[in-house]
């Protein structure tokens, strides 16, 4: 991407082919989640908040990103341990299969504590 993108949607716009169709499952699926949630770009990325952000995402050449998950119960996390690649961050390798109800789940856990 060129320019930092102001809005989610500029965001997933700048993408295509199967990093699109995985940064449009993923938006669904967190605003799913967290319907009270409010979208935006913080840090150059998506992210859904309540009063806080809640938890951010981003694509990349090999994966797709979530970030902001630190503080989460550690029974959240073990469905997702695998991806875990460094401090805050969960890496989900771009030919395969998101763990979308693990998400959806992780990002609940981390709604309640902004509530």
């Amino acid at each position: 991407m060129a320019e930092k993108p102001s809005t989610v949607d500029a965001y997933l716009a700048g993408f295509t082919g199967t990093h699109h169709l995985k940064l449009m499952e993923l938006r669904t699926a967190l605003c799913a989640s967290v319907p009270d949630a409010h979208e935006k770009i913080s840090y150059g990325m998506p992210a859904i908040g309540i009063k806080k952000n809640v938890i951010y995402y981003a694509a990349w050449d090999k994966h797709i990103a979530l970030y902001g998950w630190l503080g989460a119960d550690d029974a959240m996390l073990e469905p997702l341990a695998s991806y875990i690649s460094s401090k805050g961050t969960l890496k989900f390798p771009i030919d395969i299969a998101l763990p979308i109800v693990d998400i959806q789940n992780l990002a609940i856990h981390l709604a309640e504590r902004c509530r």
